[in-house]
């Protein structure tokens, strides 16, 4: 222990609480892991974990309380005077810091999870369950803060599946109504649309999306909406017919309403097979939206690195996934966890998570706000902010986590490298553009991991992976009508704008019953 005068930190698994007492005093934090004692009338089933109000706790999670799956033989700390409890489990301390003469000791009685060969820490650090390694990273990061990697602010948006421009609503989505709230109350709200259904669209919606782009934004949900459409065995070329006539279909949204949308794939029924990777990237898809279980489900083959689940998003051969999960009453565990691991904030449900009433937006919306500064916006915006950056005199290091980022460069700056958030994921850059004043000139140059950007402050630099766009959608070999996607579709879209109706007549009858 001797040694440890010349570190800055101490983690200590053992167990063994004779190990606090032999570090020498100093400036010096350690986490230790200790055996506990036994709970007092444990439960069997899961219990509530509640964050202390201090400041030593992450503002994230300051004063929170937190649902968590069951740990059996948990052991509870016995603190000591002057220490100061940051977690619970139940009724039960867990989480301490102590802190004397220079020495600032983190003490938990959960020990560290034994992790599976393969087995991501991801298993461990969700919305279900978290204590045995959240308090671990939180440590690490107290230790590295100010020379660790800046990340982007928080960023959010609410995502509903299905909705199209038909009419001025969807099911049980007034889209006026939600604008209303949404500007009310400060949240976005991306749709993400099936391209089957561009051959229409009404002027007034089209009017409202138009008018309020803070407020309303578009992405793509799959091409015909059959099931596991982008999960399904295809050829490439079968992969590029389909996504291509996706991208037929709304390009003429767009030259018919003047509305944009983001070349952000939300795939039907959470189904995305990595078999659909090259030809989306090929054809300038710039990323998924999609739960991080699905991902993992649809693709069992896979070997995912030690990070999977706790990064801004998963890179798969450069292309980036988003996370996102199910918008309900009871996701605040979700919003919490993603928050604390700088995770876009995604909450996606389908027309009928309102059937009761669209307060659910607002309440939802209302605790991620309670984080603290948030950027609301179309998953457009956080893919072209998913990057990490790094501060050294004149060069800015950045770390991507996307297939297109745009960098504003701060003022002192005059070089930019590009880091790879995986080498293995071969991410490079096609070039960059530099825009001043509102112009963007096109400069050939293409870079590899590593190489320095001459930039001016000010400037926005926008890099572009090298393998994004490679193919015109409108070169590509156009696909038949389906006759069976044309009549699910009619049928579905129908049964969805009766739901509201059908709704109130049930409740009705419940109503005249009792």
């Amino acid at each position: 222990m001797a040694k440890c005068t010349q570190a800055n930190a101490v983690i200590s698994l053992s167990g063994d609480d004779q190990v606090v007492q032999r570090i020498p005093a100093g400036e010096l934090k350690c986490f230790h892991v200790t055996k506990g004692v036994a709970r007092a009338n444990p439960s069997s089933g899961g219990e509530r974990v509640r964050f202390a109000d201090g400041n030593y706790v992450d503002k994230r999670l300051r004063g929170r309380t937190i649902w968590h799956k069951p740990l059996p033989n948990l052991s509870a700390l016995r603190p000591e005077p002057g220490d100061e409890v940051l977690a619970w489990y139940g009724v039960s301390p867990v989480w301490a810091l102590r802190q004397s003469s220079g020495l600032s000791v983190n003490i938990v009685s959960v020990p560290l999870p034994k992790l599976a060969d393969g087995q991501p820490p991801f298993d461990y650090l969700n919305s279900e369950s978290f204590i045995q390694v959240l308090p671990l990273l939180h440590f690490l990061r107290q230790v590295t803060a100010g020379s660790d990697w800046t990340r982007p602010p928080l960023r959010a948006c609410l995502m509903f599946d299905d909705p199209n421009l038909h009419w001025t609503s969807y099911g049980f989505l007034p889209y006026q109504e939600v604008a209303r709230q949404a500007k009310s109350c400060g949240f976005h709200v991306a749709f993400a649309t099936i391209p089957f259904d561009t051959w229409f669209s009404h002027r007034r919606a089209v009017n409202l999306f138009r008018d309020n782009p803070e407020l309303l934004s578009l992405l793509i949900h799959g091409n015909d909406h059959l099931r596991s459409e982008l999960g399904r065995p295809r050829t490439p070329e079968g992969h590029l017919r389909m996504l291509a006539q996706g991208l037929r279909r709304v390009a003429r949204l767009e030259r018919t309403t003047g509305l944009c949308v983001a070349r952000v794939m939300a795939p039907p029924h959470g189904a995305y097979a990595d078999a659909a990777l090259a030809a989306m990237l090929a054809l300038g898809f710039e990323g998924v939206c999609i739960s991080t279980g699905s991902l993992r489900n649809w693709n069992p083959h896979r070997q995912w690195s030690a990070a999977f689940g706790l990064e801004m998003a998963e890179m798969m051969e450069g292309f980036p996934v988003l996370p996102r999960f199910r918008l309900s009453a009871s996701c605040e565990a979700q919003i919490i966890i993603s928050a604390f691991l700088d995770r876009p904030i995604i909450p996606v449900g389908h027309h009928d998570t309102v059937a009761d009433g669209l307060e659910l937006l607002s309440r939802v919306a209302e605790v991620i706000n309670s984080l603290g500064d948030v950027s609301w916006g179309s998953c457009e915006m956080m893919l072209h902010s998913n990057y990490l950056k790094f501060r050294g005199d004149a060069t800015l290091w950045v770390k991507s986590y996307s297939s297109r980022i745009l960098v504003t460069v701060p003022p002192g700056v005059t070089t930019i490298v590009l880091e790879n958030p995986d080498k293995e994921d071969g991410f490079g850059v096609a070039g960059f553009r530099i825009a001043k004043g509102g112009d963007s000139a096109p400069h050939p140059t293409r870079l590899t991991a590593g190489e320095p950007i001459s930039v001016k402050p000010g400037e926005t630099v926008e890099l572009v992976s090298q393998i994004l766009g490679n193919v015109d959608y409108r070169r590509v070999k156009p696909r038949m009508l389906s006759v069976w996607a044309f009549s699910r579709r009619i049928l579905c879209e129908g049964r969805d704008r009766l739901a509201p109706l059908i709704y109130r007549v049930r409740k009705r009858r419940v109503h005249n019953a009792g």
